[in-house]
């Protein structure tokens, strides 16, 4: 089974609709956690068919947490870290060496995580390069995801786990017990053109009418 632990939609500052995700990874043959920045809102659209998320900005950068129910978290990383625990959660630092994109950096050596995103499609290769190092010598499993903000993003990178069928608590347990192999592929010319954009339209603020536009249609 492929999965992709990291992907936002346009209940964050992702371009699309939860379901437009998850209909577009599902033909690429992927799975994906909606992690969108400090909500689960987009969740229930999708329920049963994503990995319930959240990437948390934390008093030290961004961390995503990874339950079977859509998670309400603490933004304190310790609080953080204790709630995953209290609900069988998987957390992980995100482009934890990428300095534009708040990456907790060396806190990564003072807080216990589960695994490490070490492949984060849109970080600098030296950042992707660092955070493989620090899972390696915390003996952390690797994570290779997306960071989709547009759904060209998909399939730039995933996570092969040895699961036949989709059940959100297996594949938890998967990373859990470091049975997971991370697939660094790489952003297509087509992507990289489509996050540009997205880029441009998020500065110009147009995303606010998009989104404003999509919810209206489909009645949220």
């Amino acid at each position: 089974m492929r999965v992709d632990f990291h992907v936002h939609s346009f209940y964050s500052d992702g371009k699309h609709d939860p379901r437009t995700l998850v209909g577009y990874a599902r033909k690429l043959g992927i799975f994906i956690a909606l992690t969108d920045h400090d909500t689960s809102r987009g969740i229930d659209q999708v329920r049963g068919e994503v990995i319930p998320g959240q990437e948390v900005t934390t008093e030290f950068g961004h961390v995503v947490i990874l339950c079977d129910f859509a998670p309400e978290p603490p933004k304190s990383l310790s609080s953080l870290l204790d709630y995953s625990r209290e609900n069988s959660c998987v957390v992980f630092p995100s482009h934890p060496f990428d300095i534009f994109r708040q990456g907790i950096g060396k806190q990564v050596f003072n807080y216990v995580f589960n695994a490490i995103e070490i492949f984060n499609s849109k970080a600098p290769r030296k950042a992707n390069e660092q955070a493989e190092k620090a899972a390696k010598s915390l003996s952390l499993p690797g994570l290779a995801n997306s960071d989709s903000h547009v759904k060209e993003a998909l399939g730039s990178a995933y996570n092969e786990l040895n699961i036949d069928e989709f059940r959100v608590e297996d594949v938890l347990q998967g990373i859990m017990k470091g049975s997971v192999s991370p697939r660094p592929v790489g952003l297509t010319a087509t992507a990289k053109l489509r996050i540009a954009e997205w880029y441009i339209e998020r500065k110009l603020g147009l995303e606010k009418n998009t989104r404003r536009a999509m919810r209206e249609v489909q009645g949220n």
